[in-house]
């Protein structure tokens, strides 16, 4: 090939990478701009009219309208380098502004330009708009950061494991569960702080996430720095390589050691209580609002021969106040006491006295009702014992009345008689016939005072205080009826009498008896005790009742005197009959409606 064909070729050739050349500056994305050693511009290329807004002649105006002002002196420094050290500039990240103000970040590429001879005769620039990449950053960074906040200032911990169960990570709260710090932690085996009972628990994880990816929820035990176990509650979370295989396991885990104490503190507490429920001799059901009883006691079973009350076992007469004081608790939500005859499996009548109360949850809604219902026909047949008491203290006070008011007569009959039989020679037969009478009266009279003579008391140092509450608990359930109250207010140091226990106790029964019923409804009744200089304790029995008028009062204490429609008048008789044998004194004191107070005087034991 001839000088001529080669030299057509080479401009053919250059004619065409001139061509490519152009065509790859024009369709690029990225902003190309050419600068001669002055700043002035050259060429810029359609990309970069996109991406700045700025065209050739706004640059050929003001070559650096482009460039923020605090950045001319900066940027004219880095060209320098390129123009007159030949330096190239790659990775360069800075910003810019477009025409409509809008600022840019970018990434630049500076370039010297040569001529054939290699002097440097411009520059030129590759810019890329790198905003978006730059907010993704920032936003990786700022989720990274969060993140990162997350896992050192959580209370849970979070873990990271190999497939092997290596530890990889560990987050700081670590030393607040188990004591390790993050690098103790870290270069420990991880089975070798694992219950061994726990074991296979972990161990199992890997063939079942292999074949199903999912998170599992377990519970395990793990050893503390001080050699305790912690309940540890964990999620694993598996992490996925790019071929969809599990890379590694995220353990978050948290401390459960106090929720399984109380869970164990509570079922003992539930296993106590059931114990009690199910060995008490009380009857215990659980009725929900319905009425339906959910549970019930194996007591029921055992004294009543059924799994609960059966309503249609509870005696007529007393059936309607039974359904009239459920229904009540039922729907007010309130508390009730009643108490009623029961026939059980061998048709007998016991008196039962059921207390029912509603269980309210933590918001104050009433839950479910609890019914406790106890046999109290012993109680009945004591008090009916008591009353049986006071008739024969009453018929002793007669007796020994009757025979002194005998006697009298029966002495003189029998001096007269003795003194004349001596003058009737005729008729002695009828006066021996007369004496031997009159002693047979007189034996009669005398068995009348039997019943009169005192007991012999079983006198004992007797503690007041808790005799008092005995007698009160007593009668707490007939006061809890009329929603009457009993409020004792006590000495500061302990008091103690002597005497016969079961004497006093009547005493204070029949004291307090009469204050519950001379109290309609709503009413309240104190007892208080002080201590006396003159070694004496005084008993103040004070109530708000119906109380009792002037004129009547001298008369209390008479043998079948009441101001009660159905009473007897005898229990202060009797009751003034026993604080005479135990040395101490009652006064009472009332006025019509405004109550009664009975004060009571013992001496007291040292």
């Amino acid at each position: 090939m001839d000088k001529e064909a080669q030299r057509i070729d080479l401009r053919q050739e250059q004619f065409n990478m001139k061509e490519l050349l152009q065509s790859l500056v024009e369709t690029t994305m990225d902003a190309i701009s050419v600068r001669d050693m002055h700043g002035k511009i050259l060429f810029v290329n359609s990309a970069f009219e996109k991406i700045y807004g700025w065209t050739y002649q706004d640059l050929l105006n003001d070559p650096y309208c482009l460039v923020p002002e605090d950045l001319i002196d900066e940027t004219k420094e880095i060209f320098h380098e390129v123009k007159y050290e030949g330096k190239n500039i790659t990775g360069y990240e800075t910003m810019r502004q477009r025409k409509n103000g809008q600022i840019v970040q970018v990434g630049l590429t500076a370039s010297p330009i040569r001529d054939t001879e290699g002097t440097i005769v411009g520059t030129s620039v590759i810019a890329r708009d790198i905003t978006d990449r730059k907010m993704a950053e920032e936003a990786l960074v700022t989720s990274e950061a969060k993140y990162r906040i997350l896992v050192e200032n959580t209370s849970d911990v979070i873990c990271q494991h190999d497939v092997d169960m290596n530890n990889l990570f560990v987050s700081p709260s670590i030393e607040h569960h188990l004591g390790y710090t993050p690098d103790e932690f870290l270069q420990t085996n991880s089975f070798d702080l694992i219950h061994p009972d726990d074991v296979k628990i972990v161990k199992d994880l890997r063939p079942l996430l292999s074949t199903n990816p999912q998170n599992v929820q377990m519970e395990i035990r793990i050893r503390h720095k001080n050699g305790s176990w912690v309940y540890w509650e964990s999620r694993c979370v598996p992490i996925m390589s790019e071929n969809k295989e599990v890379d590694s396991f995220l353990f978050v885990s948290r401390s459960i050691t106090e929720r399984k104490q109380s869970e164990e503190a509570l079922r003992k507490s539930e296993e106590q209580y059931r114990f009690i429920a199910e060995h008490t001799a009380d009857f215990i059901s659980v009725i929900d609002k319905n009425g339906h009883v959910s549970y019930g006691s194996p007591s029921h079973l055992k004294k009543l021969g059924t799994n609960q009350i059966i309503i249609e076992n509870i005696h007529p007469e007393d059936a309607s106040l039974v359904f009239e004081r459920f229904s009540t608790m039922l729907q007010f939500d309130i508390p009730i006491t009643c108490e009623y005859r029961y026939r059980v499996e061998n048709e007998k009548w016991i008196y039962l006295e059921s207390k029912g109360m509603p269980f309210f949850s933590s918001d104050g809604e009433s839950q479910y009702f609890i019914n406790v219902t106890r046999d109290i026909t012993e109680r009945k047949q004591n008090e009916e014992l008591l009353r049986k008491t006071e008739k024969l203290s009453v018929i002793g006070e007669l007796a020994a009345s009757i025979a002194h008011e005998i006697r009298n007569p029966l002495t003189s009959l029998k001096g007269f008689i003795q003194y004349l039989r001596p003058t009737l020679s005729e008729g002695v037969i009828f006066t021996d016939i007369m004496l031997s009478e009159l002693d047979r009266i007189n034996f009669i009279v005398s068995e009348l005072l039997v019943l009169a003579k005192p007991q012999t008391l079983n006198v004992k140092r007797i503690l007041l205080h808790p005799l008092i509450e005995s007698v009160v608990k007593f009668l707490e359930s007939e006061a809890n009826l009329n929603n009457i109250s009993i409020n004792t207010i006590f000495s500061h140091i302990p008091i103690a009498i002597k005497g016969e226990e079961n004497q006093v106790k009547q005493v204070f029964i029949n004291i307090l008896k009469n204050s519950l019923d001379a109290i309609t409804a709503n009413g309240e009744i104190s007892i208080e005790t002080t201590c006396l200089r003159d070694n004496q304790v005084l008993i103040r029995f004070t109530d708000n009742g119906c109380g009792i008028s002037q004129e009547l009062l001298p008369r209390l204490g008479e043998p079948f005197y009441t101001t009660k429609e159905k009473g007897t008048g005898l229990g202060l008789l009797v009751s003034n009959k026993i604080m005479k044998d135990h040395q101490g004194t009652i006064t009472i004191s009332s006025e019509v409606n405004k109550g009664t107070i009975v004060e009571i005087m013992f001496p007291i034991s040292k």
